[in-house]
Formats: C-alpha cells, structure tokens, sequence
C-alpha cells in the first residue's frame, strides 16, 4: 500500500515537472515570435553587418552595391563609373523589354542620386552666414559629377532600348527635363554646379580622359608618320639619283609628294583617333571636286604643264635657260610654278603653263657650247695675217677645246669693215670666261700687230651759201 502511494506520488511530480518545462517553452517561443517578425521601432537598436556599416560610410558618396538578387536592380547598374564601350557591349544581347528594366533601374540610380543632391543644395542653402559650407560644397561636387555620370550612361541604354523599339519617350523626356533644370539659386552654388559638370567631364573615361588620350595618340601617329615621310624621301631619291637620265627636277618632285602623301596618310589616321569621321570629309571633297576644278582650271593646267616638263626634261635644275621670254638659272620646281633667279640676283615666278606653252631656250643643256666671236678689220690690214692671230690666241688659251676644232673664216663684208668668224668650243660652264678672255687679248694683239679695228664713222659736210655770206 505504502509503495502504492509512493508510485503515485512520483508519477504525479513527473507529469507535474513535464507540464511545467512544456509551458516555458512555449512562453519564450511566444515572446520571441514577435521579435523576429515585428519592423523595428525606433528605439530598436539594428545588428550592424560589415556589409550594412560600409553601405552606411560611402552613403554619401557613391551608391551601394547592387545585389543581383534583387528584382529591381539592372544587370548594367553595378557600376555608375562603367566605361560607355563597356556599357554599350553588355546592353547589345539584352531585348527591348530587358532594356525597358535596365533604363527603370538606372531612372531608380538617378532618382536617388538627385534626392542626395537636393539634401546637400538644401543644407546649403539654409546654413547660417556664420557656419562654413565648404565641405557641403564639397560633397555637392562630388554628387554632381556622379549624377552627370549616371545621366550620360541612362543615355545609352535609352538609346540602345529605342533602336530595338522599346518605347521609353516617358523616360526621355524626364531625362531631358532634369538634364536641363539649374536649381542652382546663387552663384556659388551654379559655378559649384558648373566645376561639377567640367570635373566629370575631365576625369570621365570617355570624357577628358578619352580626349587626352586620344590626342597623345594622334600626336604620337602624327610624329611617326612625319618620320617616315622624311626616309621615304630620302630612300625615294637614293633610287631615283641611281637611275640614268633623272632630272633633278623629277627627283625633288617625287621627294615632296612622297612625303606630302605620307603626311596627309598621317593626319587622316591621327583625325581618326581624335573621333572625327574622315569618311564624310573625303566624300564632301569629291562632290565639290567639280567646282573646285572649274575655279582652279588655271592651277590644274599649270599643273598639267609641270608634269610635262617632268617627263620631257626640257631643263634641270641648275640650268641656265630662257622661259617665257625670261633668262635666269632654273633653282626649283613645284608642281603649278618654275622659280628663275636671274643673274643680278632676281628670282622670277613663272607659271609651268606659260613656261610650257613657250619657247625654251637651255643655254646649259649640254656639256659643250660653241663660242661665236666676229671681229672687224680695215680693208687695207692683211686679212690672212689677222686670221692667223686670231687661231694663235685661241690655241693658245687653256680652256679652249681641241676637238671640236677651232674654226676662223672671214664672215662678210661690211660698210667700213671686214669682219673675221672666230668659233672655238669650250665646256659650258667656262663659256663666259673663253668669251671675254678671247675679246681683250684679241684686241691687244691686233693693237701690237698694227691691224685697225674700224668703228662706224659720218663725214658731215657743210655748204655756204655765197650771197648770204656777203
């Protein structure tokens, strides 16, 4: 009996204990239920994550990152600062209604961005005299040029979105709409505004940037080209220089466009890295060919001319020639003009066409010139006694040719003279010197020799009238 009782009272404090362990259970999962599920209050103080602090630091200055989990962000939108040809490459596979969610999620990044930018612009302009707003500047600056950035690529993606027939005019025109508003209600809050927009510019990637790097690039194939310009002329006139019967002319002609072709090559190549379209501008040169020809006709005919006087070779460069009526030595040639410096030192212009289409006399063409000298003597001088002075001397002179032989005739018969042909050769350039050497010992000697030389002479005979003399 006594066991009995004992049993009972053991089993009673077991289901009694039991009970108990059960209904605190259940009353601290009742108390912690709402915990979990409730929205914290105000007083509720969150768990801060590593990921949530540094969201909390950079809040200010550049957006957190997007999860790609989330059904809202953009699959471009990771990055406010992504390179537009980066950009451009990640929307080409995405279709209109992809595109339609990209430009709303990147419409979500701007909204944001501007929200952030009106908190600043509003501190600053309800901040007292006395309190100091430069770091809000600051910060407004940087805002700013993180806007601008987040409108130009919203840009792109519209842009992309539309030529696949997407339909974002909505979203267009609230882009234009904000891209144009100035809220800026001071001046120092427009030129912080304004430095904004030119520090975005400037540091952008495809701002800036792109333009510096893209002018060092057309500078670099500029310098390159210049380079190569000057050995494919020098190596253009090695060639040419070895060739028999290459004019000068022909020589410095190839030279010039050789390099003038290899510049213009170049300056197209270094256009074409700056961004601008050479396509357009070689097009627009052909259709106004035609009235540029008909306005350079002239030019083109003495264009036409100078190519004629290349092939021909009518004279070189050195040469002492008359052209269009003007004597001179030939010192260059361009493509419309021939240059003359005369020999007191003038230097003459002339047009090829004219030089063409007129006689040319080359005084310098060949190696040898004939020296043409005609002296007078009386007719009472021994005739064969002059000639033979006359050989002499030119025998005698050293820069008198052998051969061709010296050649000393009586030319003709004049009103007061005879006059006697002396034609020995020389070499070109001592023609002049054979001339005037020849004329002066010849009349010294005909001095010593006692022949005259008669000049022109008038007997004047006067009449009196008788009558008139009385």
């Amino acid at each position: 009996m006594y066991c009995s009782r004992v049993l009972l009272v053991w089993l009673g404090c077991f289901l009694f204990s039991g009970m108990g362990i059960a209904q605190e259970k259940k009353d601290s999962v009742t108390n912690a239920s709402p915990a979990e599920n409730a929205t914290p209050t105000e007083n509720a103080t969150p768990i801060e994550t590593p990921a949530a602090t540094e969201s909390t630091e950079n809040s200010n200055t550049q957006d957190p990152p997007v999860s790609t989990a989330s059904p809202d962000a953009g699959k471009t939108t990771g990055d406010i600062e992504i390179d537009v040809s980066k950009l451009k490459i990640l929307a080409r596979p995405l279709s209109a209604k992809e595109l339609q969610s990209e430009v709303e999620a990147w419409m979500k990044k701007l909204r944001s961005k501007m929200s952030s930018v009106g908190e600043v612009e509003l501190k600053i302009k309800n901040a007292k005299p006395e309190e100091s707003t430069k770091e809000l500047k600051t910060q407004l600056l940087e805002l700013r040029s993180q806007e601008a950035q987040i409108v130009k690529r919203t840009q792109v993606i519209i842009d992309e979105c539309e030529k696949k027939g997407g339909d974002v005019k909505s979203q267009q025109a609230y882009l234009d709409a904000v891209s144009n508003i100035n809220d800026a209600p001071d001046a120092a809050s427009y030129w912080v505004a304004l430095m904004a927009n030119i520090q975005s510019w400037i540091f952008a990637e495809d701002g800036g940037m792109a333009l510096l790097k893209n002018l060092g690039i057309a500078l670099i194939i500029m310098l390159l080209f210049w380079i190569v310009s000057k050995f494919a002329g020098v190596i253009a006139e090695k060639v040419l220089s070895k060739q028999k019967h290459t004019s000068m002319l022909l020589i410095n002609f190839v030279r010039r466009t050789i390099g003038g072709v290899t510049l213009v090559v170049g300056a197209s190549m270094a256009l074409a890295a700056l961004g601008v379209q050479v396509g357009p501008m070689v097009a627009a040169l052909g259709a106004g060919g035609f009235i540029v020809g008909f306005a350079l006709q002239e030019t083109l005919g003495s264009f036409a001319s100078g190519m004629m006087i290349m092939v021909y070779q009518p004279f070189d460069v050195d040469d002492f020639v008359t052209v269009a009526g003007e004597t001179g030595t030939v010192k260059e040639m361009s493509l419309v003009s021939t240059k003359l410096l005369t020999p007191d030192n003038k230097v003459l212009v002339i047009p090829n066409k004219k030089a063409w289409g007129d006689t040319i006399t080359n005084f310098t063409g060949r190696n040898t010139r004939r020296v043409d000298l005609i002296f007078g003597i009386g007719y009472e001088d021994d005739i064969q006694k002059a000639m033979s002075i006359l050989t002499e001397i030119a025998e005698q002179h050293p820069l008198v040719l052998r051969e061709p032989s010296i050649n000393v005739k009586v030319h003709d018969l004049g009103d007061s003279s005879v006059n006697l042909l002396c034609r020995p050769w020389a070499k070109t350039p001592d023609y002049w010197t054979v001339y005037w050497d020849l004329m002066r010992q010849v009349k010294e000697r005909f001095d010593q020799e006692g022949i005259s030389i008669p000049f022109p002479q008038s007997d004047v005979h006067l009449h009196t009238d008788n009558q008139e003399a009385q």
